[in-house]
């Protein structure tokens, strides 16, 4: 006489067979997460901001050319369309980093700054000599601006 009946039913034991379905298929590893990304600025922005990047002049440029005007030799006539040009972009640099750092508040700042202005609204003179004592006004302007700048913190908090 058999134990088990015909309609009975019976729990069922784990096989132990080696073809059974694993419990998991594949490495232990976590479903992907998907991030949003929000939205970067646009490119045109970007794009910009990289140019405005490469077209800032280092601050030890802005020292050769004040150098380059002021030092002991005289620059030739055929560079000081050249420097002039220099020049007017290293006061308006000097400007910009003046009115970043909020020392436009400070008197000689201030006063250096409405002499850049000035300096950079003039003619710029045919005559050779009449030529180098203007690039000498800027090139001093920007000495000095450089040197109130680096005194009052303005350099370091912008540039």
């Amino acid at each position: 006489m058999t134990t088990a009946s015909a309609g009975a039913h019976q729990p069922s034991v784990p096989s132990t067979s080696s073809t059974r379905e694993p419990l998991m298929s594949g490495p232990l590893t976590p479903a992907p997460i998907r991030v949003r990304k929000a939205p970067g600025p646009p490119v045109e922005l970007l794009a910009r901001v990289a140019e405005g990047l490469r077209e800032v002049k280092p601050l030890d440029e802005i020292l050769d050319d004040i150098g380059d005007v002021l030092g002991n030799q005289a620059p030739p006539a055929t560079e000081c369309e050249d420097l002039d040009q220099r020049l007017r972009a290293d006061l308006i640099r000097l400007t910009r980093i003046a009115l970043a750092a909020k020392k436009d508040k400070d008197p000689e700042v201030s006063a250096l700054l409405q002499n850049a202005d000035r300096l950079m609204s003039e003619d710029v003179p045919a005559d050779y000599r009449l030529r180098l004592g203007a690039l000498r006004r800027m090139a001093n302007t920007a000495n000095d601006l450089l040197e109130r700048l680096t005194k009052t913190g303005g350099i370091k908090e912008v540039a």
